[in-house]
């Protein structure tokens, strides 16, 4: 059988799957074309699989974002008509993050394809990679602990010790811990958006940033010391960029985790020194009306927000 549908939330884990079902399959030297399903039509995917190839014998015809949005029910009849009599020079690969079965003629669609559920056991995922290296277990918990709530990140730093230590084909902990960087938690990750968002003038997302940092049970006061904290370190990493300054040396010379300085790097950009600086007293002076009692907790940082210009 050459008709397949792949179901994973990972890209990596998907592409990988391809990769070995081409080989599997024997499709090696063959043409590959992708279709987006959000945007291509089903209807353009099916012409392709049945048109026969004049420039090799084989193809592989692959299906990306496949979803109930766009399997209607011609969509599904097209699909189904080539799946009762499929062109046996194609592999055909569909792709899906999740499709919902219970309407019975996508269930029946279904089952004329082979389904390939790709684990997400992200110890079963680390010791694929890294199944010819000696390594210590703790490596195992060390990524786990780091990366399990983001599994493409998990994936790309396992590849990144395995390219590390290629040659002995040995990762301890102690080598893991300092090659891999400890993510920052979403509370900070959020404050560079909303800074982002600012310097964007999108007052909108902005709100709606800081509407989710507020999910997170923490104190308007709290939420504006942490965007003051971003905007002060905005600025020494500007005037440290200016010098040439590698990101890491400046996490030492700031004594900040080396990830943050990255992430305001990318700020750096969409802000003058001047703008920084006239951020930052407006700040002080909105710390100082809080302090005098002047303005309220609970609106600083909507009003702050709202009188973007």
């Amino acid at each position: 059988m050459n008709n397949f549908l792949i179901k994973s939330n990972s890209i990596s884990l998907i592409d990988k799957k391809i990769e070995e079902l081409i080989k599997e399959k024997g499709f090696n030297d063959s043409s590959v074309t992708t279709y987006d399903l959000e945007e291509d039509s089903i209807n353009s995917f099916i012409e392709d699989a049945d048109t026969i190839s004049f420039l090799t014998p084989k193809k592989v015809i692959i299906g990306r974002n496949l979803s109930n949005n766009n399997l209607d029910d011609k969509a599904l009849k097209t699909l189904s008509k080539y799946l009762d009599n499929p062109n046996n020079d194609v592999l055909l690969i569909l792709v899906t993050t999740n499709i919902d079965a219970r309407k019975k003629t996508v269930k029946e669609v279904i089952n004329k394809l082979a389904l390939v559920n790709i684990s997400t056991d992200t110890k079963i995922i680390v010791k694929d990679i890294l199944k010819d290296y000696d390594m210590e277990y703790r490596v195992i918990n060390l990524l786990e602990e780091y990366y399990s709530d983001d599994l493409e990140r998990l994936i790309s730093e396992t590849k990144k010790l395995a390219l590390a230590f290629i040659d002995t084909k040995k990762i301890t902990y102690k080598d893991a811990l300092s090659l891999l960087v400890k993510p920052l938690n979403k509370e900070d990750t959020l404050a560079f958006d909303l800074v982002r968002e600012i310097a964007l003038k999108n007052k909108k997302k902005a709100l709606n940033i800081y509407n989710e940092l507020l999910s997170y049970n923490i104190e308007s006061y709290a939420l504006f010391g942490l965007l003051e904290s971003q905007y002060r370190l905005l600025y020494q990493v500007k005037v440290l960029n200016k010098k040439n300054i590698s990101y890491n040396d400046m996490a030492n010379i700031l004594e900040v985790h080396p990830f943050r300085v990255k992430k305001t790097l990318e700020l750096v950009r969409y802000y003058s020194s001047k703008e920084i600086s006239k951020l930052l007293k407006n700040l002080s002076d909105i710390d100082y009306k809080i302090k005098s009692g002047i303005y309220e907790n609970n609106i600083i940082i909507d009003l702050l927000i709202l009188n973007i210009k």
